[in-house]
């Protein structure tokens, strides 16, 4: 199987909360990274629902599509070195 790079950047996307933000919200490091902004209101609305599986869908998949599109970005710039390996 092979991944289409022809749209991936190499650069990683720009944080949209503070490391003080997150320190605030008590975000633990595991989950700081590039979907925190959005970790933070779903924590907020799994704590208010009392942690509720069926409560905070909307949070849990807009959190859930950020962290798969990071991972597939990770891929295609693992792919695009790999690619560039083989060509040397």
């Amino acid at each position: 199987m092979t991944l289409d790079v022809s749209d991936v950047t190499v650069a990683p996307p720009a944080m949209k909360v503070t490391q003080k933000e997150m320190a605030d919200a008590r975000v633990p490091r595991i989950y700081r990274d590039y979907c925190a902004h959005l970790w933070i209101p779903l924590e907020k609305c799994r704590r208010e629902n009392l942690f509720a599986p069926w409560k905070c869908g909307d949070e849990r998949h807009g959190y859930e599509e950020c962290q798969y599109r990071e991972y597939v970005r990770r891929m295609k710039i693992a792919e695009l070195k790999r690619r560039e390996q083989d060509d040397a």
